[in-house]
């Protein structure tokens, strides 16, 4: 066998060794690519969740401004519709199509 080998065989291998290892490098530069964009869109997303938190839940409103003045005014008013949300009430209703055949067919 090795004395059918030629120096063109060699240079094949060698050619396609490069061919694969650069199928690779592209394979893994597309992936490094989009693991780059994934990390940029979560950096993205957790400065947006620290500003929201930061405007929204944690500033506590300035004295004198309406939003605190209105506030205050709920605290004081005492009253039970500014208590939070309306409780909601829900009724269930049996189909009375249910009853018939279905409950006897399952019984039978």
């Amino acid at each position: 066998m090795w004395e059918q080998l030629t120096p063109a065989d060699i240079q094949r291998a060698r050619a396609r060794a490069a061919a694969l290892r650069q199928d690779t490098l592209n394979r893994h530069a597309e992936e490094l690519r989009r693991l780059d964009a994934d990390e940029a869109e979560i950096e993205a997303l957790e400065r947006f969740i620290m500003v929201f938190s930061e405007r929204y839940l944690n500033a506590a409103p300035e004295p004198g401004s309406a939003a605190a003045e209105d506030l205050e005014s709920r605290a004081h008013s005492g009253s039970e519709e500014d208590a939070g949300p309306p409780r909601l009430q829900v009724d269930q209703q049996v189909s009375p199509n249910f009853d018939g055949p279905v409950r006897r067919w399952l019984r039978g």
